[in-house]
């Protein structure tokens, strides 16, 4: 069951052009957009979430979970 929820999220994650993202990259806090998705070797995903200022690279594993190394407290809004 856990397996078919993130297939269904990476499935929605990698169609979520212009879908907020909210987070925390390195302590700082972003709220941006999804302006790109790629497939990445294996079963992942590279996002790129965009602000007025910056532009995030952040996998899809990450936004699943909610958190990796870099990021913490994300939010996808779909």
């Amino acid at each position: 069951k856990k397996l078919k929820m993130y297939k269904e999220f990476m499935d929605k994650i990698y169609n979520a052009t212009d879908v907020e993202v909210s987070g925390y990259y390195k302590d700082k806090p972003f709220l941006g957009k999804i302006t790109y998705t790629r497939c990445k070797y294996g079963n992942d995903i590279s996002v790129h979430v965009e602000d007025d200022n910056d532009i995030y690279v952040i996998d899809g594993r990450a936004l699943y979970e909610g958190e990796d190394a870099t990021y913490r407290n994300l939010h996808v809004y779909f």
